[in-house]
């Protein structure tokens, strides 16, 4: 599945180099609109109500926002793992069940190439939220010779 993007965007935002260089990476498209002057950032807040860049949309009749930089990580994970769970013929749910009539190994040929995938477990789900911000702990196992 690829999808089509809009993406508003100003020069030299780290950002918004990373948002472009992201749906390059995973082999799809978008449609840049450069806000270059005050007038056209103006209008952007008038029109969106945003106020920082990047903001991404998808490139359809109903211009579905997606939102920033991290959103669009979230969206092209959900992809990704949506075409995992249809290459190894799993349903189509969030964290749908592996059918049981999958074979333990499915071979996809895509061009001269040939890529084996293993069929793996059904991923679970955690609700998980983040308050604040805490340093990690270190779980490195400590040698004591």
């Amino acid at each position: 599945m690829s999808f089509k993007f809009i993406v508003y965007t100003v020069a030299d935002c780290d950002d918004c180099n990373n948002t472009k260089d992201l749906i390059k990476s995973q082999g799809m498209s978008f449609a840049e609109c450069m806000l270059e002057t005050q007038e056209q950032i103006d209008e952007f807040h008038r029109r969106y109500g945003h106020t920082t860049v990047p903001q991404v949309y998808l490139a359809t009749d109903e211009q579905e926002y997606i939102g920033d930089y991290a959103d669009l990580e979230k969206f092209m994970l959900e992809v990704v793992d949506g075409r995992r769970r249809q290459v190894m013929g799993m349903s189509t749910g969030l964290y749908g069940d592996a059918s049981s009539d999958v074979p333990d190994t499915i071979h996809v040929r895509q061009g001269r190439t040939k890529t084996t995938v293993s069929k793996e477990k059904p991923v679970r789900s955690y609700n998980i939220t983040i308050n604040e911000k805490n340093e990690m702990k270190d779980i490195t196992p400590k040698n004591d010779k």
